[in-house]
């Protein structure tokens, strides 16, 4: 479900430059035997033990803490994770520990307990629920990175980063590649390409940092 977002504002362009190109997106956070489910092709997160698929490493996926410019407003910003436990938050419940985030410390990676009045077990729910300004969200980066660049959600705790996720595309081994599925897959590969480039231009989230401080301005002056 993470990706379904990313890939829904990206298709699009893939598919006007190729007409006659179908894609049918199944979103899914638990995926089965892709071939009896018919499936071309899966973005996966985490470590992958099948076998009988064949893996393409995409590059790391990473959470973020980030709320709205309004909340920020009303309430302030964390200084460090320890002052969550001050904070509204809202939990993506993707079952037991779900209320403990993670973040790399000087003395290695810690968790953080969490609390507030909204927990969902739809990532969407929860992005939703952020970009209201009713909360701290700890998502996924390739699931707010659109809304970071337009300044519709702001990084929070930027100096205490999230240990990172590998993220995969994945196919059937038993099954041919058709031009098509290579021709996604090598649409989906660049697009992320793309991301990660220009995260690094950002030269450390500074870019981003500064796009916070205009969404301030600009709440402040309304």
């Amino acid at each position: 479900m993470t990706a379904s977002r990313f890939l829904s504002l990206r298709l699009p362009s893939l598919l006007i430059d190729h007409p006659r190109l179908k894609v049918e997106l199944v979103v899914g956070d638990r995926l089965g035997d892709m071939i009896e489910d018919r499936l071309d092709l899966a973005m996966r997160i985490g470590e992958i033990t099948d076998a009988s698929l064949v893996v393409r490493r995409s590059g790391t996926a990473v959470r973020v803490a980030v709320a709205a410019p309004s909340y920020i407003e009303r309430h302030g910003e964390p200084s460090s994770p320890a002052e969550l436990a001050n904070h509204t938050c809202i939990v993506h419940d993707v079952g037991p520990g779900s209320d403990v985030w993670t973040f790399v410390m000087p003395e290695g990676a810690k968790g953080f307990q969490v609390s507030g009045g909204f927990l969902a077990n739809d990532v969407r729910a929860v992005h939703l629920a952020a970009r209201t300004g009713y909360g701290i969200a700890y998502l996924a980066l390739v699931e707010v990175f659109d809304d970071l660049r337009s300044g519709t959600l702001v990084r929070v705790l930027s100096d205490f980063p999230a240990a990172g996720v590998s993220f995969s595309l994945v196919y059937p081994s038993r099954r041919h590649l058709a031009p098509r599925t290579r021709l996604v897959m090598d649409f989906i590969w660049e697009q992320v390409r793309q991301v990660q480039a220009e995260l690094a231009r950002a030269s450390d989230e500074g870019e981003l940092r500064k796009r916070r401080v205009d969404a301030r301005s600009l709440t402040q002056s309304h």
